[in-house]
């Protein structure tokens, strides 16, 4: 596909996409200095969580924390754990399931604006199929990817928008695809910060069944659409 005539130049593309680089090594490695990603232990966790129960203004600060973290692909599986501790099942899924959501239509567009230019140039006539592609099975794609939970969040969110899927169907393959995992890892949280070996191993035994229900959970959407393509399934008029 020919880049427009009002496109950036070749070493404009490529700065962005630099910076867009940059920005994600600066925010590890500041991450990392910080201590954050400490709380990945989850004794460490469990004691930051009862602080936190107690901070003024802690669900704002939560979800803004969560949205950051996401538009920067730091890790978000601990900010899960610690909504559903903190805030319990129904508000924690939503709460979790909110700054996820916007985070990752925050990385999109980071990843769209540095860096989509740079993809179609390395891409040149390739990229168009990409396109196609992008465009013709987004949505699908987008929530079938979102229900796997061994796809990495973080890498979809900026694959999308590198790869132009258009942001309708990223958003409501995200905010439909996000649901049932993360209402999963927040009704688990509590179980998962226990001090006792067994209550965590009996919590990772059920999340192990309840992933494999969203691997199959996957796959319905492409299952409705062959039914709706099959003759037996065919809707059209005599």
């Amino acid at each position: 596909m020919p880049l427009p005539e009002h496109a950036p130049t070749r070493g404009a593309t490529f700065t962005r996409l630099a910076l867009l680089v940059a920005v994600l090594v600066a925010a590890f490695f500041a991450a990392r200095a910080a201590g954050l990603f400490e709380y990945a232990d989850m004794g460490r966790l469990a004691v930051a969580v009862r602080e936190l129960r107690e901070r003024p203004y802690i669900m704002p600060l939560f979800v803004a924390a969560y949205v950051l973290a996401t538009t920067l692909a730091l890790p978000g599986s601990v900010l899960t754990i610690a909504g559903g501790a903190i805030f319990g099942f129904p508000l924690g899924t939503l709460l979790n399931w909110l700054g996820a959501s916007l985070g990752a239509m925050s990385a999109y567009w980071l990843a769209r604006g540095l860096g989509l230019d740079a993809v179609q140039r390395l891409l040149g006539a390739r990229a168009a199929r990409l396109e196609q592609l992008a465009g013709s099975h987004g949505f699908t794609t987008v929530l079938r990817l979102r229900l796997i939970p061994v796809v990495p969040f973080n890498l979809l969110n900026f694959a999308a928008g590198l790869a132009g899927v258009r942001f309708r169907d990223y958003a409501l393959g995200t905010v439909l695809g996000l649901l049932p995992g993360t209402a999963v890892y927040t009704y688990f949280a509590d179980a998962l910060l226990a001090g006792a070996e067994g209550a965590r191993r009996d919590a990772l035994i059920r999340l192990a069944i309840a992933g494999g229900l969203l691997v199959a959970m996957s796959f319905v959407p492409a299952l409705l659409k062959r039914i709706g393509r099959s003759p037996g399934g065919s809707t059209s008029k005599d």
